[in-house]
């Protein structure tokens, strides 16, 4: 096992991502030994200039012209050119969220495995590594620009980079093992993809090797991303709430208890201490409106679904056919399917079925109330309707989502 290079200062916040950098490109020439970043949201590294290393949680890689890393919100960052030389980097936030809410399909939990657990730098040779350069140059051309359509462009570039460097990352899999990384890499990974079930350093410890201490692991995390262990399993709880919070409807007790979290006043209190903010001002202003050049999260649907969905998640319990939304809106009932078709590649149907069976799912975690009660809140006409509809989106019955919830299992 390889040994980690050790973290020597306390990592910085709000470097590459945050609400006013989203969708945007930031170029920056690093001359030195670069403060570590462990940001809320992940992003892309592209170098075009210049050699160095990239150490993410203890683990070094080359950083060369034409290498891409993507950077996780689990992972510490530390950016060092060769001696005497200079970096030139550019950097784009990747936000799982703003995407997923933009394409509409959720990440896997195998999927979502598969990327945290992935190579974090790729290249610089290879065809895919030529495309990827070509895609940022792209997204260069329209970083300027804030209108609605380029903003769905950029989105679709991010897309297609995120897509290419996966599709590059599996080459590196049979070379790029767990037995093979430094303990703070390994616990780090480890507690990232289990971050929601009871954890503590002893059971990590145990999961990675039988001869390991859970002292063992509090160090190692101690000195490559300045964290014992509590510390990290806390962050990463707070981060993928705050991922939560762009589906504005989901009440902030049943994040808590999605995220890992068994008291709510603990999650309120854990949050606010580390961003300074409280879950619903945090969620605010990660919501902008778009004032102050900042980047409105939204801005890359139309005002016709943004109105649409919003008008939807106020009113999931009433009657909601497309002509009943559309009076409502002022809005054509046949423009209203056409965008949803062209913008979401679904019906208008299946979003309200989606957003209905997720507010069903918050009431099966955080109430008491009977299967059919929740049904009727939710808006469906009828129990068989609701569990039919449960079954196919989520592969399970209310019951057994219930059951399942309060067995802390996912």
């Amino acid at each position: 096992m390889k040994q980690g290079v050790v973290l020597y200062e306390k990592a910085k916040e709000h470097v590459f991502t945050g609400p006013d950098k989203y969708l945007s490109l930031q170029k920056l020439v690093v001359g030195e030994h670069m403060s570590p970043v462990l940001e809320f949201d992940s992003y892309f590294i592209l170098v075009r200039r210049g050699t160095g290393s990239f150490i993410i949680n203890g683990e070094e890689f080359p950083a060369e012209p034409g290498c891409v890393a993507w950077i996780q919100a689990s992972q510490v960052l530390s950016i060092l050119p060769e001696f005497g030389g200079e970096l030139e980097l550019w950097v784009v936030a990747y936000d799982y969220q703003l995407m997923n809410y933009f394409m509409f399909e959720p990440v896997s939990l195998n999927r979502e495995t598969e990327i945290v657990t992935g190579v974090p730098v790729i290249g610089p040779e290879g065809e895919i590594l030529q495309t990827l350069i070509r895609l940022f140059c792209q997204f260069e051309k329209l970083d300027g620009l804030r209108s609605n359509g380029s903003a769905v462009i950029r989105s679709a570039y991010l897309r297609q980079i995120e897509l290419l460097y996966n599709r590059e990352a599996q080459k590196y899999k049979e070379r790029y093992r767990l037995q093979d990384m430094p303990l703070g890499r390994r616990a780090s990974l480890y507690i990232a993809t289990h971050s929601t079930q009871k954890l503590t350093a002893d059971t990590v410890a145990k999961a990675i090797s039988p001869k390991l201490s859970g002292a063992s692991v509090n160090h190692a995390l101690l000195v490559t991303t300045g964290m014992n262990f509590n510390q990290y399993l806390v962050r990463l709880r707070l981060v993928m709430a705050a991922s939560y919070f762009l589906y504005y409807s989901l009440p902030f007790d049943y994040i808590a208890s999605t995220v890992g979290f068994d008291i709510d006043v603990t999650f309120y209190r854990r949050f606010k201490k580390l961003t300074g903010m409280t879950p619903e001002t945090y969620r605010n202003s990660m919501l902008s409106d778009g004032k102050g050049k900042r980047v409105y999260r939204k801005m890359i649907f139309s005002e016709h679904i943004i109105s649409t969905v919003n008008y939807l998640y106020e009113n999931l319990s009433e009657p909601l056919d497309v002509e009943t939304v559309s009076k409502a809106l002022f809005i054509s009932g046949s423009l209203l399917r056409i965008q949803f078709k062209d913008c979401l590649n679904t019906s208008y149907k299946n979003i309200l079925a989606l957003f209905r069976v997720r507010y069903a799912e918050a009431l099966l975690t955080t109430t008491d109330m009977p299967v059919i009660d929740i049904s009727i809140e939710s808006g469906f006409s009828s129990d068989r309707t609701f569990s039919r509809t449960f079954l196919e989106i989520n592969g399970m019955s209310p019951s057994e989502f219930r059951k399942r919830r309060r067995e802390g299992r996912s």
